[in-house]
């Protein structure tokens, strides 16, 4: 083995470039996204973006911007050269999107890059580098602006070759990128083309027009449009219906003063504002881009700017869910009801908030007038929604309690129906002198894992709020002494151990923004509502629904799935051929 080498030297500069391109230069989109950001920090109103070879044979980028004077071409591929910045109090005010004066050299230590500039009214120049070196200089010909070719990405550094992904996988993280841009500069004309063929073409529009051509076709109709004007700042949004809630979060998108970011945080808000509104494995539609004061956000935590720091993370949070829950009440909430399959009933839309199933034509028919029905709901809009007065008919499969309103025919799903009037029971408890516990009369005594035991020891005021009783009974074991009043009839071992496993899993009960005690509710109204397959009598099923006209969210349960639908009986009589 060789001795380890103790001796401090001083890398030699393609050493050392070669380290500093790999912190900015991870792939090619890393290269599109500089060369495009100096683009927008030079003014460019139109910027065109070529690729070959998934951008690792050439990168192209041209733009209508400013230009560079010529006398300061060979200080744009110098380390720490920039215009964007002048002090170090600077870093603070930082309104543009280049400003470390290292995108450039970075670059061209890893490739081959050819820079052809011109200023409006003068004449263009041409830069050349070969891994960083060798430069030429001289005159050219050109439009105004400038335009960047970078061939032969990592032809000096084959190990990073790599790493790279697939050519397609490569050419789709471009693509997202150029479109990750487009969104923060709705105003400027973005072209994409691959290996000839265009991949994407974004005329100037408004922010909302980009967002919807961004967020693409699929979700298209059932996005909706927000404004507001926060204690920390603004925010602009498109947000897309739950109906349009996705398996991954593809369709995300954040935007910081004009920045697109990745923000942990503003993941979370937008999840929780979504909250009981869709399934946790699925995930909003949305493009948020907040605006805030410079000082307030600190952009260069990340060698390629991707990630930012908040200073008041906490008011931000706690804003974006508000406004974004706000605007969510403002419309009926839909979701998508498989067809059965004949054109006819192919995939009617329900309104989580109201249960009203959409026309076959996909207009939506005008609710009636319920002012006599028992209860009525009120949206953060002040949009009045009438519980409909309903007749119990009957029980369908064990499943879903039958019933009819005005000629419409009702179908409500009895464990979402119970599983929302138990969760709200036990959060209003709460809230006042403590869930109501039920003593058990011959307490079971239960043997615990260390983890159980573990999680037990911190999770136990949650577990006494929400009506658990528990007590210590020798090494590993406790005594369940009292369940919550409305878990009376269930097992109570298999409740209390079903709420442990909830709360210390990975599943539904982490989705983002829960608290414990909420997730924990959740937990036993969950395991505690009658199930598919429990039968219920006719009294049984009208408590059911006297209670949930009586809930505060009667049309959703806390997992975001509609408790009932609403048939229109002019529907059912055209399915049967019997109005035109």
């Amino acid at each position: 083995m060789s001795e380890p080498r103790r001796d401090i030297r001083v890398l030699p500069p393609t050493a050392a470039e070669r380290i500093a391109a790999g912190e900015v230069v991870e792939r090619p989109a890393s290269v599109v996204k500089e060369l495009i950001e100096n683009s927008l920090d030079a003014g460019a109103r139109r910027i065109t973006v070529e690729i070959e070879g998934a951008g690792q044979r050439t990168i192209r980028v041209s733009d209508d911007g400013e230009g560079i004077p010529a006398r300061d071409l060979p200080l744009a591929f110098q380390r720490f050269a920039t215009s964007k910045i002048r002090v170090a109090e600077d870093l603070h005010r930082i309104d543009t999107y280049g400003f470390r004066g290292e995108a450039l050299p970075s670059i061209a230590a890893v490739a081959r890059i050819e820079m052809v500039t011109r200023l409006r009214g003068g004449d263009a120049m041409r830069l050349a580098l070969v891994g960083g070196a060798q430069p030429t200089l001289g005159p050219a010909s050109g439009p105004p602006g400038s335009t960047v070719t970078v061939a032969d990405l990592f032809f000096n550094t084959p190990a990073r070759r790599k790493f790279l992904k697939s050519p397609a996988r490569e050419a789709a993280v471009i693509a997202e990128t150029v479109e990750a841009l487009a969104l923060a500069a709705p105003d400027v004309a973005f072209r994409l083309s691959h290996d000839g063929r265009e991949i994407l073409w974004y005329p100037p529009e408004q922010f909302g027009d980009r967002a919807r051509r961004v967020l693409g076709s699929s979700v298209a109709g059932h996005l909706l449009d927000l404004e507001a004007v926060m204690s920390v700042g603004t925010l602009e949004a498109v947000l897309g219906t739950p109906q349009v809630a996705q398996p991954r979060r593809t369709l995300q998108w954040f935007l910081v003063n004009r920045r697109p970011v990745r923000s942990p945080l503003l993941t979370r808000a937008l999840a929780q504002a979504y909250h009981t509104l869709i399934p946790h494995d699925r995930h909003p539609a949305a493009v948020l881009a907040v605006q805030l004061p410079p000082q307030s956000v600190d952009a260069n935590i990340h060698p390629r700017k991707t990630e930012v720091r908040f200073a008041d993370e906490r008011t931000l949070f706690e804003d974006v869910v508000r406004e974004v829950r706000r605007a969510l009440h403002r419309v009926p909430l839909v979701h998508v009801v498989p067809g059965a399959g004949s054109p006819a009933l192919s995939a009617p839309r329900v309104d989580v908030r109201t249960g009203e199933i959409e026309s076959l034509e996909g207009t939506r028919w005008p609710l009636p007038d319920r002012a006599a029905a028992a209860g009525a709901h009120e949206g953060d809009a002040g949009q009045t929604i009438r519980w409909p007065s309903i007749r119990v008919i009957g029980q369908l499969a064990r499943t879903y309690i039958v019933g009819e309103s005005g000629g419409d025919l009702i179908l409500i799903d009895q464990h979402a129906a119970h599983e929302r009037v138990l969760f709200e029971r036990l959060l209003a408890s709460r809230t006042r002198d403590g869930v109501r516990a039920q003593g058990l009369v011959t307490p079971p005594v239960l043997s615990l894992t260390p983890a159980e035991g573990t999680l037990l020891d911190e999770v136990g005021p949650a577990i006494h709020a929400i009506g658990f009783e528990v007590e210590p009974f020798g090494p590993g074991t406790v005594r369940l002494t009292a369940v919550p009043a409305i878990a009376v009839g269930r097992a109570p071992e298999a409740l209390f151990r079903a709420c442990l496993r909830d709360l210390g899993g990975d599943g539904d009960l982490h989705h983002a923004g829960r608290s414990l005690e909420e997730r924990l509710a959740i937990a036993t109204a969950c395991h505690t509502a009658v199930r598919a397959g429990d039968p219920l009598n006719q009294t049984m099923m009208a408590d059911l629904l006297d209670a949930l006209e009586h809930a505060e969210d009667p049309f959703s349960c806390f997992h975001g799935r509609p408790t009932m639908i609403r048939v229109r009986g002019r529907d059912l009589e055209r399915w049967f051929y019997r109005r035109d």
